[in-house]
């Protein structure tokens, strides 16, 4: 076990059809959670996460994983970013590196290129639908 987790969560503002979520836990076990139906509303998800991991990175994926939270500059980012409006994503990122948890979310605006690159690993982590 290492002191290194995280977490994508993308909710749309409009329906919780297509909200997903990624989580890459302590043990490098790699969860995914894709929501395929409308739920009721305020329920962004359909349960907990699965009890399986969809896999379990192995050492070389980890370690690039954790040397891109640690060289992108994360940490530096600010809580959050959003634009006004009702429509479009709310993208939550957070981030345990080093013993430090650092969150982000970013609303209805085009988020910073650390978190696009962090989040952009984490899908193509998960292979499809998440990443063609």
């Amino acid at each position: 076990m290492n002191d290194f987790w995280l977490e994508f969560r993308r909710i749309q503002s409009m329906s919780s059809k297509g909200n997903q979520r990624i989580r890459v836990d302590t043990d490098g076990d790699l969860y995914t959670d894709l929501v395929t139906t409308d739920l009721p509303p305020g329920q962004d998800w359909a349960g907990p996460w699965a009890e399986r991991p969809l896999r379990r990175l192995n050492g070389a994926e980890l370690q690039s994983l954790q040397r891109l939270v640690a060289d992108a500059g994360f940490a530096d980012l600010p809580s959050n970013i959003a634009r006004a409006g009702h429509d479009g994503f709310r993208d939550v990122l957070e981030v345990m590196l080093d013993g430090r948890v650092h969150a982000f979310v970013v609303e209805r605006t085009e988020p910073p290129a650390p978190f696009v690159r962090i989040r952009n690993a984490m899908w193509k982590l998960a292979g499809p639908p998440f990443w063609p």
